[in-house]
């Protein structure tokens, strides 16, 4: 009986701390207008305290980069690559045993674009790809789709 409550407690504890890591870096996405031809895509990554999201481009062998791909879009030629609101940090990670790039807090990511159609034809369609660690565990690489983003 004692056996089975232990068991019960270090199953709902790992349930518990999954479920946390679940939100550990959750990200928003917005389409605005600056003029009537011209417009910026902004993504930004909500990551929780004690987390970090890992940069945008990292030396093989190590944790998965963050991808920002929205290559799908329809209706807007981007004008740039995407620019991040702050440089990330560079550090020795223990767990990997490299230099690597990463933001310990919440960052927006922009990216202009140009109408190359009409407003109402539009669809801003992509995926981010990123991976996040804190001081005990890593989340495992997770892509998630973004789909039709309507211009406000």
């Amino acid at each position: 009986m004692l056996k089975r409550f232990y068991l019960l407690l270090i199953a709902a504890v790992l349930a518990v701390g999954t479920a946390m890591a679940q939100d550990a870096i959750r990200w928003r996405t917005t389409v605005k207008m600056t003029s009537d031809t011209e417009g910026v895509l902004t993504v930004r990554a909500l990551v929780a305290d004690g987390w970090h999201l890992y940069g945008t481009k990292l030396p093989k062998g190590g944790p998965k980069p963050t991808v920002l791909d929205f290559s799908k879009s329809v209706g807007v030629k981007f004008l740039e690559g995407f620019k991040a609101s702050e440089a990330p940090v560079t550090k020795q990670d223990p767990t990997f045993g490299m230099a690597l790039t990463f933001w310990g807090k919440n960052v927006s990511f922009t990216r202009r674009f140009r109408l190359t159609g009409a407003k109402d034809k539009v669809a801003i369609n992509g995926s981010i790809t990123f991976m996040g660690c804190n001081d005990e565990t890593c989340l495992p690489p997770k892509t998630i789709p973004v789909v039709n983003l309507k211009i406000k």
